[in-house]
């Protein structure tokens, strides 16, 4: 039987869920395989949390830099209209000229239509705004143009505001017109929990809900930030919901970095788990946790130099 088009631009996994009841956490696209297509799709990262403040746009950032710095051609979206975090910290309102989400027309598979090139602004990646001050755009706008983006950059980081679990069935919300469609087809979230009681209430209660929407385990991945001088702490056990990618902190310096409007700074408080987040979302692109593991750790993990 020939497939019908929607069943083409699905994930391997929607379609072996439909057909055969099978979970596998596969996000290339069927007619990308079947029809032989050389340009396959590119990955998508959701970075949301259940609460504000726990550094989703800088995270998002600092992933672009990373993996553009690796060779991976990069786009980062900034998908909280209301905050537009992205925008703010490349200038704000004195930006003129420059290309949102609301420049790019529904159809058209020519993303770059709705995206920046990096270099205007001193960085690697490339940058998809917000819509200005008093534009909307519909949810389904966003999912469209992450399409037709994973098609022309190989990694899309979208940098969204918090969700709520009461949102991931409602397509109105980002949560259910992106999150759960998306990552139930096989992309991957990041949710990043700051540790505090509240702060990890909100993540626990998020990350609880997600196998319920169909989210499944591997397609989740979380990280601990560690507030400035808070100590030793005991981790919780996320591996119910996803895969736990290390503890970063945040310290006076990054923060003063960021005040700055700061790019690509080498940090020993976050590069760890920057890479490990990139070796999870891109398994085979060379990215080594290793590398930036401090010289104690690596005696204790490889034993003694020999004489």
């Amino acid at each position: 039987m020939e497939l019908p088009p929607v069943a083409l631009e699905g994930s391997v996994r929607s379609m072996l869920r439909s057909f055969w009841g099978v979970d596998v956490a596969d996000k290339r696209l069927v007619g990308d395989l079947l029809l032989g297509r050389r340009q396959h799709t590119g990955t998508v990262l959701y970075v949301t949390s259940g609460s504000g403040g726990v550094g989703k746009s800088t995270s998002s950032r600092r992933l672009c830099e990373r993996a553009a710095a690796m060779g991976v051609s990069s786009l980062l979206v900034d998908a909280n209209p209301l905050q537009s975090s992205q925008r703010n910290f490349f200038g704000g309102r004195s930006l003129l000229d420059v290309r949102t989400i609301s420049d790019w027309t529904p159809g058209d598979e020519r993303a770059q239509h709705g995206a920046n090139q990096g270099r205007r602004f001193g960085v690697a990646y490339d940058l998809t705004f917000a819509p200005e001050t008093g534009q909307s755009v519909p949810w389904s706008r966003y999912a469209d143009f992450i399409m037709a983006a994973r098609r022309l950059w190989q990694f899309v980081v979208v940098d969204l505001d918090r969700i709520s679990p009461v949102d991931l069935d409602d397509p109105a919300t980002a949560a259910g017109a992106l999150v759960t469609p998306s990552v139930a087809a096989g992309d991957l979230v990041l949710v990043p929990v700051k540790l505090g009681m509240q702060t990890q209430r909100d993540a626990m209660n998020l990350l609880a809900a997600f196998p319920r929407h169909g989210l499944p385990n591997e397609c989740v991945g979380v990280k601990d930030v560690l507030p400035i001088g808070m100590g030793e702490y005991a981790p919780y056990d996320y591996a119910p919901y996803g895969t736990y990618l290390g503890a970063e902190r945040q310290s006076v310096e990054a923060e003063r970095r960021i005040e700055q409007c700061e790019s690509n700074w080498a940090d020993t408080d976050l590069d760890q788990v920057r890479e490990r987040v990139l070796a999870w979302a891109l398994p085979d692109r060379g990215f080594d946790p290793a590398r930036y593991m401090p010289k104690e750790r690596r005696k204790g993990l490889w034993g003694r130099k020999r004489k």
